[in-house]
């Protein structure tokens, strides 16, 4: 993936705004990257990460099925 650039998959949602990357780290380990950013007060952007390396996909990925029918969701 050196060479490759995957683009952003970019989520607008109301005030904020998410956007989904996979990147590689130096070892080659492939990883999920998943930001929330919105405009603060001043009008700047915060931004919160959640980095997710690809062996911890499908745990968290599981664990969004049994916790979305909470939300009224059904993954």
């Amino acid at each position: 993936m050196a060479d490759e650039k995957s683009e952003a998959i970019r989520i607008q949602a109301w005030q904020r705004t998410y956007f989904l990357d996979v990147k590689e780290s130096k070892t080659g380990s492939k990883y999920l990257i998943f930001t929330e950013s919105r405009k603060n007060k001043e009008g700047k952007f915060d931004r919160q990460r959640i980095m997710i390396f690809k062996d911890d996909l499908t745990a968290v990925f599981d664990a969004l099925k049994k916790v979305a029918p909470e939300l009224g969701v059904n993954l």
